[in-house]
């Protein structure tokens, strides 16, 4: 397991949460807050890949990606009443997961070849656009 590979866990699993407790106190049943978290987890980083017409796209061949949303899930309905009286929680999930997709996205871009303006713009869209849910 690579460096690279256990931050982009990490990442997901931190937005996983991060979408999971917005979903949660909005009162969505258990399939609504899934979801929430797959999206917000796995959607920026979907969208790029799509984008830069990088296939296969990470999740669909990885399913520790699916299993990582999962326990994440299975964590905050399980600890939610511990973690809402903490009300920096939500940001701090959202910093964690907003600063690692920004990375990982500017990587892949340059990875694939791409200028570096655009690929700091897919670091950009990893990193947004699954939150904007």
């Amino acid at each position: 397991m690579t460096l690279i590979y256990t931050i982009d866990i990490l990442g997901t699993f931190a937005f996983a949460i991060s979408g999971a407790l917005v979903a949660s106190d909005k009162k969505f049943d258990l399939f609504g807050v899934l979801i929430i978290a797959f999206v917000t987890a796995v959607g920026g980083g979907m969208l790029r890949d799509i984008l830069i017409n990088a296939h296969p796209i990470n999740w669909i061949c990885d399913l520790n990606y699916l299993w990582t949303i999962f326990l994440a899930v299975f964590l905050t309905f399980l600890f939610k009443s511990k973690i809402a009286y903490l009300s920096k929680t939500l940001f701090l999930f959202d910093t964690i997961g907003i600063s690692v997709f920004t990375l990982l996205g500017l990587q892949k871009g340059l990875s694939f070849d791409l200028h570096p303006l655009i690929a700091l713009i897919m670091g950009m869209i990893s990193a947004v656009f699954g939150e904007m849910c």
